[in-house]
């Protein structure tokens, strides 16, 4: 239960910058771009959140 918690924490820190960087943008390249940015995202905040659930 820990590591899901973490895992929303970084993925809704991580949705926070990218939407800061892709805000304004009306191409549906930089769509597609802000969606495979957020994967990436959500995989780096998976194992964040069971590299820091393992050191607690």
């Amino acid at each position: 239960m820990l590591k899901v918690f973490f895992t929303v924490v970084y993925l809704y820190i991580f949705w926070f910058i990218i939407d800061l960087i892709f805000r304004n943008t009306l191409s549906v390249l930089t769509d597609i771009l802000a969606l495979i940015c957020l994967v990436i995202a959500f995989i780096i905040s998976v194992g964040m959140a069971e590299y820091t659930v393992k050191k607690m």
